[in-house]
């Protein structure tokens, strides 16, 4: 990654992390149901990427772009070791 394209990408994942989060419709996965406080949200930034967060600690947010978001779910959906809690 060039220099500029590394700034280009700093710079929208820290506008993400400007963005009002009362603006944002965050979900959880449904096995997180139960009220355990085990949830990891998502929500997704318009024309960004997405914002993950813990359902506790709500004001620590990590900031993905659409394609490192698309990225990481097929790797779970295609069952890739290494991202399954089992092989952590």
């Amino acid at each position: 990654m060039t220099d500029e394209a590394l700034k280009a990408k700093k710079a929208l994942l820290n506008e993400m992390l400007d963005v009002d989060q009362s603006t944002l419709a965050f979900i959880k996965s449904e096995a997180s149901a139960g009220g355990s406080g085990d949830c990891l949200e998502v929500a997704k930034v318009q024309g960004k990427g997405y914002l993950l967060r813990h359902s506790i600690l709500t004001d620590h947010l990590i900031p993905l772009t659409e394609s490192e978001y698309v990225a990481y779910c097929k790797g779970v959906r295609a069952g890739q070791e290494s991202l399954l809690p089992d092989s952590l």
